[in-house]
């Protein structure tokens, strides 16, 4: 495996889809900045040299159907269009795509569940512990910078002066992370954000994420507004997560 010769090829396949615009630009900067995360939770673990690169080419590809995404539906609503992850999966798979990132074929397989699950509410049972490991680690580095987007306003959501719901809001307090579906509120919308904080799996992903102060960063972005509630409900939500980051980085 040669990672900078696979990042060569990346630049390659995603340089005509720069002409789509500053979205798909966006979503080659998140790869590469998702890439340098999984190196550094891969290093924090203490992997050898061919997993910590093996983790950086998961986080490489984990978005490559985001691009023929864009394309076809210009959008990037998996729900308006169709799942990036498998659609991912079908592009490397086609014609061998993926060999021209990854020379060793046993490593396909690890690839692609690492991709499959990287957008998933959960990841399966039945996993191997190496399957997991790679799986956990790019959902915690994709989470991360997503985080990053949000906070940049890269990702924005006009709540208007809407508070949570309150079947959301106690899920929140309840530490649990947020399906899309029970959204209710425009204000519910960050609430996938906020619960990515109890979908988080590695030490060094937590550290992370206190040095870079993400979620405090959030959370005040979202205070601007009117609606007592909503300010309130935020500063309960803000313990919680306060509370979950100091427990993790410092059991």
């Amino acid at each position: 495996m040669n990672l900078e010769e696979a990042k060569q090829e990346f630049m390659k396949y995603t340089e005509p889809y720069r002409k789509e615009g500053d979205m798909c630009i966006l979503k080659i900067n998140h790869t590469m900045r998702v890439v340098e995360l999984c190196r550094k939770i891969a290093e924090s673990l203490s992997l050898p040299k061919e997993d910590i690169e093996l983790a950086e080419m998961c986080g490489l590809l984990h978005d490559i159907g985001r691009f023929e995404q864009w394309k076809n539906y210009q959008t990037f609503d998996d729900s308006k269009s169709e799942d990036h992850a498998e659609l991912g999966i079908q592009i490397l798979k086609e014609n061998n795509f993926i060999r021209r990132f990854v020379s060793d074929e046993s490593l396909d397989d690890l690839i692609y569940k690492s991709i499959h699950f990287h957008n998933k509410y959960r990841i399966d049972d039945g996993l191997s512990e190496r399957e997991e490991l790679f799986c956990k680690l790019i959902r915690d580095a994709d989470k991360i910078d997503i985080l990053y987007l949000c906070v940049k306003g890269e990702i924005h959501i006009d709540l208007k002066e809407e508070a949570f719901s309150e079947k959301i809001y106690h899920e929140l307090l309840n530490k649990k992370d947020i399906l899309k579906k029970d959204r209710e509120t425009r204000c519910d919308i960050v609430s996938v954000f906020l619960g990515f904080i109890f979908d988080i799996y590695y030490l060094e992903s937590f550290k992370i994420l206190k040095e870079k102060n993400y979620m405090n960063q959030l959370i005040d972005l979202y205070e601007n507004t009117k609606n007592q509630e909503r300010i309130h409900q935020l500063e309960e939500i803000r313990k919680v997560i306060q509370n979950k980051i100091e427990e993790m980085v410092t059991c």
